[in-house]
């Protein structure tokens, strides 16, 4: 599902479920995951994109948010900041940041 609104951004959900039927001695599995997706236009030139997911089959809530600055045509800087949790007490398991530059020569 996904809707847009001109020009500030767009609110996305995909979700996926899978019930998993094995004979003995297998075991099944009933696996559910969702990702809402936020993207938003500050400016032409400043965005900000932030992604959620959840996952059952290893209990996990990850959040992924993209800071991306256009400050030359096919030249960015992106700051990402990443983060994984366990979904019982949302006690961290990891997280990152990391940056990156881009830049086209002319």
């Amino acid at each position: 599902m996904n809707y847009r609104v001109q020009p500030y951004g767009s609110i996305s959900v995909a979700a996926n479920y899978n019930d998993i039927t094995l004979p003995n001695p297998y075991s099944s599995a009933k696996l559910f995951l969702i990702g809402p997706k936020l993207d938003l236009t500050l400016t032409d030139k400043l965005f900000i994109t932030t992604f959620a997911q959840y996952n059952n089959q290893i209990e996990n809530f990850n959040l992924n948010i993209r800071f991306q600055w256009r400050f030359a045509p096919v030249s960015d800087l992106f700051i990402i900041y990443t983060g994984n949790s366990y979904t019982g007490d949302f006690t961290n398991k990891n997280r990152g940041l990391a940056v990156k530059l881009s830049y086209w020569f002319k």
